[in-house]
């Protein structure tokens, strides 16, 4: 499978950083296609770091530091809470984007986001390749995994959710809404 150092486009500017680490399976790697937006368009919204609460699941905060560094606030349904401090390692206006998070994190994360052009000009076809350990060891991995949060689940929701917001403005949820049963009460049958 090729990686961000395969791709056609790949410039390396630092050899002593990488650019991401694979996912042990290769398996956090995704792209979807969002109709109707230039390459240059989506990556600008991506690059401004305040847009990705918006569609990230559980970002609730992404705050800029300084010379390219980020500070990142993950809060889950759960209460579970993570923070970790972030750093860009590669860009290419209008192309890609790479990070990684910084060695004292409680969170270690890298990744990259790469913008191409539909063939027919009429879109972007994103790839994100992310992979991501949680602190704590394999017990806290599992549970990772078991909350449907793994990296591969992570890609490819975050990037469903960008399509939406991007193409409508808005992500569905069916949160809040009624399940469309009636509730039944003790002693009474329903009619089918």
């Amino acid at each position: 499978m090729e990686n961000t150092q395969t791709h056609p486009r790949y410039r390396p500017r630092s050899p002593a950083v990488p650019i991401m680490q694979t996912h042990r399976d290769d398996k956090s790697r995704r792209a979807i296609t969002i109709e109707g937006r230039s390459p240059s368009e989506v990556f600008r919204f991506w690059r401004d770091f305040q847009n990705l609460p918006h569609f990230m699941k559980g970002v609730s905060s992404i705050d800029n530091l300084a010379a390219g560094q980020t500070h990142w606030l993950v809060e889950m349904p759960s209460g579970l809470r993570a923070t970790w401090n972030a750093e860009i390692t590669d860009e290419e206006p209008g192309v890609m984007l790479a990070w990684r998070s910084l060695p004292d994190s409680q969170v270690r994360t890298s990744g990259s986001a790469w913008f191409t052009a539909t063939p027919d000009g009429q879109g972007t076809i994103v790839t994100l390749s992310m992979d991501y350990e949680i602190m704590g060891g394999r017990m806290s991995e599992l549970a990772t995994f078991l909350m449907g949060e793994d990296p591969d689940t992570l890609v490819r929701t975050n990037l469903h959710r960008l399509k939406a917001y991007l193409e409508t403005g808005e992500i569905p949820t069916i949160e809040g809404q009624p399940s469309g049963r009636e509730e039944l009460k003790p002693g009474k049958e329903t009619q089918q």
